[in-house]
């Protein structure tokens, strides 16, 4: 396929080095972009490729976050995971199942070694995305929901965290996908208040907020205040102009 390259990595766990594909920046054509950052392409997805599984070991990580292990964890890793491993090659060409393979594997080692909540999160938002190419609801339902329960975590006990209002912007979002209104107004809300948020985050709130108000309009439903309750009015359908 065009717009492939091969990169060589070198395991955090085990140490051994391999190739693996990875999608050429001037390769990435996004079609379209949708509230969470899901992002359809016209070409490669760069998702796709994103986690580097180790052929010997089976270790499955994200680059860009480059894992620190402690040596216990090496061990309980070593132990009970890639003394089972049935090694599989996923450093080639990938669909979108070998994709959802990869991913599954780099939570499983996540888990283990003692990543953070916010890049387990990510993961399993990443996850919930291929689900969403697969048109497989279920699944897709159910790693954003884990995903929104990381990044909460994340969100009240990361006293590091400092992304421009990122975080609380996607909480929000996974949210309202989710169907919780209540917490996506709050988090919305949390978003369109705070003066450090970069206005990205700001426009983006405030534009997924209004799809919120429009849905619970037309199902006749309650307006929700910024305090996440529900209001004594029902919300009602905007007349179009003219």
């Amino acid at each position: 396929m065009e717009g492939l390259y091969d990169r060589k990595v070198r395991c955090p766990l085990c140490e051994a080095t391999y190739n693996t594909k990875k999608v050429l920046t001037r390769a990435v054509k996004v079609k379209e972009t949708q509230g969470d950052f899901f992002a359809r392409y016209a070409g490669p997805n760069p998702v796709h490729y994103l986690v580097n599984v180790c052929t010997l070991c089976g270790f499955s990580f994200l680059e860009k976050t480059q894992p620190k292990i402690t040596p216990l964890r090496r061990q309980t890793y070593l132990d009970e995971v890639a003394s089972r491993w049935n090694s599989r090659d996923l450093c080639g060409l990938r669909d979108v199942k070998q994709a959802v393979t990869a991913f599954k594997l780099a939570i499983v080692c996540a888990q283990y070694v003692g990543e953070p909540s916010r890049t387990i999160g990510g993961l399993c938002l990443h996850l919930a995305w291929l689900y969403r190419e697969l048109q497989d609801r279920e699944n897709e339902r159910r790693f954003m929901q884990n995903a929104l329960d990381f990044y909460i975590d994340c969100y009240e006990h990361d006293s590091r965290l400092n992304d421009e209002g990122k975080m609380p912007y996607l909480i929000g979002e996974l949210a309202r996908r989710l169907g919780d209104d209540k917490l996506a107004v709050l988090y919305f809300n949390q978003v369109t208040s705070d003066r450090t948020t970069a206005e990205k985050y700001i426009k983006l709130a405030r534009t997924q907020w209004a799809l919120l108000r429009e849905d619970r309009a037309n199902k006749g439903l309650r307006e929700i205040d910024e305090n996440g309750e529900e209001s004594g009015s029902q919300t009602h359908p905007q007349a179009a102009n003219g």
